[in-house]
């Protein structure tokens, strides 16, 4: 949530078209319903104390430690990190999310647990196709070499956060959260990366999409 509101940010701070900007809006109103929907799990089950933050504040007390830019603000993000960025934690990340959404709902045994998987697999490949489009504008006066490179760089570190997810072969054997992943990218985003600087080659295609 805090991720969706700095990237609206930056995006209004470099001028992004309002077409944009209100994909960027959806986005955030999508992660701050996945928040409650998580927080509704947590109290459904019994937590205790309250381990969730109230909305407000969580977006003062962003993990970064720094303060989050109110859009309009005049902040300006590097370029090439508000492209890449939008790659990473969304183009590349979100497709991946949600297969391993869509495993987690396949096999847990609780319909608690079914539907939040459901609601939150619902949202993530608009929000990955919206981080390819807001990236393809953030890049597009780039030259094909920039782009070439930047995509280089974002699949490697992508890479890395995709298989970062600590394991718990505890809660995967009950279907409480995914096993290993598959890290191979759909078809369907292939077209929004497609500006980004993506090329297809038979040495690596089988290895990348599915």
């Amino acid at each position: 949530m805090i991720s969706a509101a700095e990237v609206t940010a930056d995006l209004t701070a470099h001028g992004a078209p309002a077409p944009l900007l209100a994909m960027a809006a959806r986005v955030v109103q999508d992660e701050v319903r996945h928040v409650e929907v998580c927080a509704g799990v947590v109290d459904a089950i019994g937590s205790g104390g309250r381990t969730h933050l109230p909305i407000e504040i969580a977006l003062d007390r962003p993990p970064t430690g720094k303060s989050i830019p109110v859009v309009g603000q005049a902040v300006l993000v590097d370029e090439h990190d508000l492209a890449r960025r939008l790659v990473t934690e969304w183009a590349l990340v979100k497709p991946v999310s949600a297969a391993a959404y869509a495993e987690a709902r396949a096999w847990v045994r609780e319909p608690l647990f079914a539907w939040a998987y459901a609601e939150l697999l619902h949202d993530e490949t608009r929000h990955a196709t919206f981080g390819a489009k807001a990236a393809a504008w953030v890049v597009r006066h780039w030259s094909a070499a920039q782009r070439r490179a930047l995509w280089t760089e974002c699949l490697a570190s992508g890479a890395s956060s995709m298989s970062s997810r600590p394991r718990d072969h505890e809660a995967e054997s009950l279907g409480l959260l995914p096993g290993d992943g598959d890290c191979a990218l759909p078809t369907w985003i292939m077209q929004h990366l497609t500006p980004l600087g993506l090329q297809l080659r038979p040495a690596n295609a089988q290895s990348l999409v599915h």
